[in-house]
């Protein structure tokens, strides 16, 4: 059966203005007049000072620093050496400018009143601690260009609601955006290889993450304490899930291991209440020590291999807990996939029409994302999918859409798509 949804897109009118072109938007080695920028046109400097090797900062009286110059910020050891320590509670906005190729180690830590932030093409790495514990952060703009996060880098930013990574990106430290207390979404489109210990520690309200098919590795604790975690996929490539991965993930409802994952390391997915169904590859030889413990709602398990494999997995506590639970073992089957294909979208003339086949069950719900040209999320609406002729409207311009489409129990019913809006 195909169903058809559709969705308005409204209409904007945009006056275009001409402007003298910006230090930020032009490529390496341009050269400029000296005079003053359009900020020091405006804005008393309240002070400036050296950054780095032919690195300076300036702050405004309006609240806005100013990093220039072309190449690293100076990675302070703590954060209280930063020499704009005194003013941190001042500063609103970080304007990074183009040229500038490192954002030092606990450059804008416990910069509580900041909320925006623009970080240009030519930085290749942002610091350890960076960011961290800027509790009204949420406006971030990241352009490509980006490959590393450091540690910590935005830990504490409780403000971020939405996090779409450059795809330049290809490595991310430890616990980078860990107690996140606002983040519900994240999405990585590049090339990872690794989620390291605690990326998302803590990140109670996080809800959906996707990330691409070149991570091998989930670290130690990568999720523990996503407590609000139901949408997540575990890239096909994994081949090794860290001691503690997901625990205490409560709303976690269906997880499948990957095929090339071997062990099941302790406590992976203990306290992950919620969970009712796990699939199991016949490539794990070992479940180890409380790997499900007080998984109590757990009923299914799919294991792909034979009753023989099975039995000869070593297993320190599950085999018992499968007994005195009554746990149902599928031998020979992974978790039963979804007939349900999104199989396309389609935009004219500001009206989306999202193409659906196979037979999604009753009670079904499909979410349309939209984003901006600079991947930021701008909103999102549901619609049941027996609604035929749902419409949403976004507050402002879309550049994507993104279909995704959830079954009853909150578990994905089929692949996200996505599609560039028509200029």
């Amino acid at each position: 059966m195909k169903r058809t949804v559709y969705f308005l897109l409204p209409l904007f009118l945009c006056t275009l203005l001409t402007f003298p072109a910006r230090a930020d938007e032009t490529e390496p080695g341009a050269t400029f007049p000296d005079g003053p920028d359009e900020a020091e046109l405006f804005a008393e400097t309240v002070n400036r000072g050296s950054c780095g090797n032919g690195m300076t900062w300036r702050l405004d009286a309006e609240g806005v620093m100013t990093i220039s110059g072309r190449g690293v910020m100076t990675d302070y050891p703590t954060a209280n050496v930063v020499p704009w320590r005194r003013y941190r509670l001042d500063i609103w906005k970080v304007n990074i400018e183009y040229g500038v190729t490192r954002v030092g180690n606990y450059a804008f830590s416990d910069c509580a009143a900041l909320t925006a932030l623009t970080i240009p093409a030519s930085v290749d790495a942002i610091g350890n601690s960076a960011f961290a514990n800027c509790g009204q952060l949420w406006d971030i703009v990241m352009a490509e260009g980006v490959r590393e996060i450091g540690n910590l880098a935005f830990t504490g930013c409780d403000a971020i609601e939405q996090m779409t990574l450059p795809d330049s990106v290809s490595a991310l430290g430890q616990a980078a955006f860990s107690h996140c207390a606002g983040l519900r979404e994240f999405h990585a489109r590049g090339s990872l290889d690794e989620t390291r210990t605690s990326l998302f520690s803590g990140c109670e309200a996080l809800e959906t993450v996707t990330l691409p098919d070149t991570v091998r590795t989930i670290g130690l604790r990568t999720f523990s304490g996503c407590e609000s975690l139901t949408d997540f996929t575990i890239p096909s490539r994994v081949s090794v899930i860290g001691p503690y991965a997901f625990e205490r993930c409560a709303s976690l409802q269906s997880v499948a291991v990957p095929e090339r994952v071997s062990e099941i390391e302790n406590g992976t997915f203990s306290n992950c209440t919620s969970l009712r169904s796990v699939t199991i590859p016949d490539s794990v030889y070992n479940i180890k020590q409380a790997a499900f413990e007080q998984c109590n709602a757990l009923r299914d398990v799919y294991y792909t291999g034979t009753a023989t494999q099975w039995d000869s997995i070593s297993m320190e506590d599950f085999r018992d807990q499968i007994r005195r639970r009554m746990i149902a073992v599928h031998y020979g089957q992974a978790e039963p996939v979804s007939d349900v294909v999104i199989e396309g979208i389609r935009i004219s003339n500001g009206r989306v029409t999202v193409d659906i086949s196979g037979n999604p069950d009753e009670g079904s719900t499909l979410f349309i994302a939209a984003y901006d040209d600079e991947g930021r999320f701008l909103g999102m609406q549901s619609h049941a999918i027996n609604d035929p002729s749902a419409y949403t409207v976004f507050a402002t311009e879309a550049h994507t859409l993104t279909a995704f489409l959830l079954d009853s129990r909150r578990r994905p019913a089929a692949a996200a798509l996505s599609q560039t809006v028509p200029e």
